[in-house]
This record gives C-alpha cells, sequence and structure tokens, in this order.
C-alpha cells in the first residue's frame, strides 16, 4: 500500500519550515522568568503560545528547542517582591551573615596561644598549595594578622573576590577540624576561658582603679558584672560556633523553599527557644529604640536575577539545557546574599553547554548605589535600620554626614563586581561564555561622570603601590593590600581594559580617558615611610585621597530620582508594613 502524501505544509522544503518555526517562536523582547510561578512567559507577562508544537508529532519533533534557541532568555531582580520572597529572602542573608560570622570567630581565636597549636605547618601548606593567593597570610606575626576578619574593612578578602577568600577560610577551618579536638577545644575555649582571656577596656583604666570608697564599690559591682557579660557572651559564642561548624555552608545563589530553610535554621541553632543576643542581631529579632519595631521587615529583600537563573536551570532537564544560547541578567536592583558572586552557580550549565552566553547587567543607580558596600557580617537589622534611618534625609545631608552614596565607596562598589567576575575563569567558565554590563541608564552622561571617581581610584592604587614598592620592612607586604584606598589585586589593570575595549566587562557609556598615575604621586610626594616611626604613613594617603571626595558630593539630577526616591523604592510605606 503507498504511503500517503504529504500535506501542503510538509511539502514545502524543510528549510522554509524551520524560518516558518523560528517567525512563529520569536518574541522580540525574549521571554521571562518569574520567580513566584517558576515558568517562563512571553512578554507583558502573556503565556508563551507554542500551540503549533502540538499539531502532530513531526511538526513537535521539528521544532524540538526552538522556542529557547531562538529566543533570548531574562532575568530579574523582582521589581515587588511578594511577602513570601521578602521574608525567605531576608532571613536566608541573615543565615549566611550568622554561618560566616561563625568561620570569622573560629579563625579570629588562633591568636589565642591554647588554640593556635592547631594550625600547624601541614595546615599551611596544603592551604598554600590549594590557594596560592593567600599563602602570605599564613606567614605574618599574629600581632599582624588581622586577615581573618574579612568583616574588618573595605578589601579585607586580601585583594581577591570575596568568594575566594570565602572558599579559603572554608577549607581552612576544614583542615583544622581533622584534628577531632579542634571544634571541642574551641567550644570549651570560648564557654571556660573566654571571660579570662579576652582583656576587658577597664583592666588598665586608671580612672577605674583610683574610685575609692563608696566608688570602690561601684567599680567592684561594675567589674564584676562586666566579667559576667563576658562569661555569657562566652557561652553564646561556644553555641555560635558549634552549630555553625557543624554543618556545610549553603550556596549563596540557593534559594530555598520555605522546608529547606527551616531546615537550614534548624541546623544553625536558630531554632533553639532562647537565642542569644549574637544570634539575635543577625536574625534581627529584637526591638530597636532608634527605629521603631524591626526594620528589616519593611524592606523590598529580593534574590539576585543570577540566583533566579540558577534555580531556572536546576529545573530542566540536560537536554533542554543544550537548546538555549543567550541569557540575561538583570541586576537592576539590590538583592541579598552577596549577588556578585552568584554567577558561579552558572558555571556548570556553562561548561555543559559551550553555545550557551550569559551577560550580566548591572544598573548603576538601582544595583550599586542601593547601598553601601556591606561587611559581610553586617546583620539585616543594622542594613534595614540605616536603610529606614536615612530614607527621609536631604541628599546634602546625606552625603556629607552618612555617607550612603558617598564617592569614596564608588570604586569598592564597582571593584566587587568587577574582582568577582575576573574571578570566573579561574573557577571553570569556559572563555566567551560570560560578559558583564554597567548599565547606567536612565543617566549615561551623569553615569560617565560617576566612572570618573572609578578611574581616579584606580590610578590612585597604582601610584600607592608604587610608592610601597620603593619602600622597606617587615609590614610592607600587609600595607599594601589595606585600607580604603586599595580596591582589589585586578582593579585597576580591570579598569584600563574596560577603558580600552579590551575586556569581557563593559559600560554601555562613555567610559572617557584613562587617569594618571603620576599626578597622584606629585600630589602625596610629601609622605614618607619610616619604620621605626609611630607615624602612619597609609594614614596620611587616605587623609590625601579621601579629602577631595568629602568636599565634592555627587547630586544626581533628572531623569534620575532624587536619593531619598530611590532609597524609599526598597521600603514598604510605613503605614502599610506587612508582616513577616
Amino acid at each position: 500500500m503507498p504511503s500517503p502524501s504529504p500535506s501542503g505544509f510538509f511539502r514545502l522544503p524543510r528549510e522554509l519550515r524551520d524560518t516558518i518555526y523560528r517567525l512563529y517562536v520569536f518574541e522580540p523582547e525574549g521571554y521571562h522568568f518569574h520567580l513566584a510561578s517558576g515558568k517562563l512567559r512571553a512578554s507583558g507577562n502573556r503565556p508563551i503560545n507554542l500551540a503549533l508544537m502540538r499539531t502532530c508529532t513531526t511538526v513537535a519533533a521539528e521544532m524540538h528547542h526552538l522556542p529557547l534557541r531562538s529566543n533570548v532568555l531574562h532575568f530579574s531582580t523582582s521589581t515587588d517582591p511578594s511577602e513570601s520572597e521578602r521574608t525567605i529572602s531576608a532571613r536566608f542573608d541573615m543565615l549566611l551573615s550568622y554561618m560566616h560570622l561563625g568561620r570569622v570567630k573560629t579563625l579570629d581565636s588562633l591568636k589565642w596561644l591554647p588554640l593556635r597549636r592547631y594550625q600547624t605547618p601541614d595546615v599551611n601548606a596544603k592551604l598554600a598549595l590549594k590557594y596560592p593567593p593567600f599563602a602570605p597570610l599564613l606567614c605574618q606575626p599574629y600581632d599582624q594578622l588581622a586577615c581573618f576578619n574579612i568583616a574588618s574593612e573595605p578589601a579585607s578578602s586580601w585583594g581577591e573576590a570575596d568568594s575566594s577568600f570565602i572558599a579559603f577560610q572554608s577549607y581552612m577551618i576544614e583542615l583544622l577540624s581533622t584534628d577531632t579536638d579542634f571544634r571541642e577545644a574551641l567550644a570549651n575555649f570560648y564557654e571556660k576561658d573566654y571571660a579570662r582571656t579576652v582583656p576587658s577596656v577597664f583592666d588598665n583604666s586608671p580612672e577605674v582603679w583610683l574610685w575609692e570608697g563608696e566608688d570602690a564599690r561601684e567599680r567592684d559591682e561594675y567589674i564584676r558584672s562586666h566579667a559576667e557579660q563576658s562569661q555569657q557572651t562566652g557561652r553564646e559564642e561556644a553555641s555560635l560556633l558549634r552549630s555553625v561548624l557543624s554543618m556545610s555552608s549553603p550556596d549563596p545563589w540557593m534559594i530555598p523553599s520555605d522546608d529547606e530553610l527551616a531546615e537550614l535554621n534548624t541546623s544553625a541553632g536558630f531554632s533553639a527557644p532562647n537565642l542569644g543576643d549574637v544570634a539575635r542581631g543577625c536574625l534581627g529579632l529584637y526591638e530597636d529604640r532608634e527605629v521603631k519595631g524591626t526594620p528589616w521587615k519593611r524592606v523590598r529583600w529580593r534574590f539576585s536575577a543570577a540566583a533566579a537563573a540558577v534555580r531556572f536551570f536546576k529545573s530542566i532537564s540536560p537536554a533542554t539545557c543544550l537548546g538555549i544560547r543567550k541569557v540575561v541578567l538583570h541586576e537592576h536592583r539590590r538583592s541579598v546574599a552577596g549577588p556578585e558572586s552568584h554567577v558561579l552557580g552558572l558555571i556548570p550549565f556553562c561548561v555543559q553547554n559551550p553555545q550557551l552566553h550569559i551577560e550580566r547587567r548591572v544598573n548603576i543607580w538601582g544595583t550599586l548605589l542601593a547601598t553601601r558596600p556591606k561587611k559581610k557580617t553586617w546583620s539585616l537589622h543594622f542594613q534595614a535600620k540605616e536603610l529606614v534611618q536615612y530614607s527621609g534625609q536631604d541628599e546634602g545631608e546625606r552625603w556629607d554626614t552618612h555617607g550612603r552614596f558617598c564617592l569614596s565607596w564608588i570604586g569598592t562598589s564597582f571593584c566587587q563586581w568587577i574582582t568577582e567576575a575576573s574571578a570566573l575563569s579561574a573557577n571553570g567558565m569556559p572563555a566567551h561564555s560570560f560578559t558583564l554590563v554597567f548599565d547606567g541608564d536612565p543617566a549615561p552622561d551623569q553615569s560617565s561622570e560617576l566612572f570618573e571617581v572609578v578611574k581616579e581610584d584606580a590610578a590612585w592604587q597604582v601610584a600607592r603601590a608604587q610608592w610601597y614598592n620603593n619602600q622597606s620592612g617587615r609590614r610592607v607586604i600587609l600595607q599594601k593590600r589595606r585600607g580604603a584606598i586599595y580596591k582589589s589585586e585586578v582593579f585597576p589593570q580591570a579598569i584600563n581594559d574596560i577603558v580600552e575595549g579590551k575586556s569581557f566587562i563593559s559600560c554601555n557609556f562613555p567610559t572617557g580617558n584613562l587617569h594618571d598615575p603620576q599626578q597622584v604621586l606629585n600630589i602625596t610626594r610629601h609622605i614618607s615611610y619610616d619604620p621605626t616611626s609611630d607615624r602612619d604613613p597609609d594614614h596620611e594617603w587616605w587623609i590625601a585621597w579621601m579629602r577631595p571626595r568629602l568636599h565634592t558630593p555627587f547630586q544626581l539630577s533628572p531623569p534620575l530620582p532624587s536619593l531619598s526616591e530611590l532609597t524609599l523604592e526598597d521600603l514598604i510605606p510605613e503605614e502599610q508594613p506587612d508582616a513577616a
């Protein structure tokens, strides 16, 4: 029996049919991922029309993966996150801050003699082999070693990506814990010896010890109270370390469900009936005298666009992943959990699909300037408190007093994104699979003006490094990578490459010309270095760098909103706070 002749459509050449298929599925504005539903939608929140694929098996086979191959997939931070998303994202960030605090305190404890013996030469050798950039930290005297407190100051990750330093910290704790006594010795130290070992601010205070008579009794009561408080702090620290060190840290690009977050909180000890002040501070569970209520509940906390993309890729099959060609991540608002590093979670999918390209667009005004670069151990309570307190202030006061948009932090904000992006290839990101774009919309001219400060910061770092290269002394290696002028190892060259158009990082606004480090050296030629003197040349450098930034506020003008309006976009109106 002869086979039936094909229908009129299938008499068309395959090339023409493919053209028809592409025109049918193509959406000029691509597909957009909606976090709440976990689904892709067409622009305007329209459902994707794939009815043609369901007409017959032949069409379905010929159109296989074509919708994803023909359209750009867009992922964004939520414009108006739901109450559930805000609550989960806030508490997840709090959990990560709490766990990071545990890592910091664990490594900081090595300065105490009873615990120092656990950092053996074998531990140091393994650390130096796996993380060579951090090897100099392992041979510095403990009285100079402030490196393990990643939250101590800007650029405190030894000039490397924060994610790399956190991985270094975690690996060091893993190595220390191979000695079965370490974790218990650490907890016991804080629980029993903390109050005796930590020097009291009052111990060497002449004003305290000169008290006599009634004052002496008051002094003794004050010291006794301080000792009791230290003991309580030690018990809280021990509880923190026991719980945090017993669990592995979740990926910061994770978007946990309610059940997953509850399980993580239980593992970290957050479900304990009597949380200490350390945990309550990280969780934002106490009322504040200056800001009524719990201010973090008023903030529109969001997950990053990169985190949303990771969730989507994990939800599809490897075969479906192979059909995707381009992804755009729109980081247009502030988000939680250190969003600068979240593209690390997409590396496995780029390795799996060499034809996949990810473009990350970071809006300067809604993301970089939405908040100052935060310390990793800052609780969301204090971030939110700052946001609520300063949202109603005028630009002059905000700039001159509180500096949330102070020019001194602009370079650091850019640097965090640049340094994390620069670390991707070392973590396995294939070449040509990723680009980063600093988005200046809707004010490209003001973006260019702001970028002048960033280029100037790069010149200051180069000049300061050249100055230190001409010095000698034991502290030079540490001093070069300390302070607000120093951003990161890759920062100056990355800025040069951006301006010259040689980088995978770019700006969608004019970047102008580079600044000359020699001009900085001319300004600072009066500064000298004497290892035997108490004078701190780095402080003199900081003064010279900071002075013009304090006296040159950057004013936003239309089409940008005012600073107060920009901040208020991240807050729920006070009269209608959602219960978390």
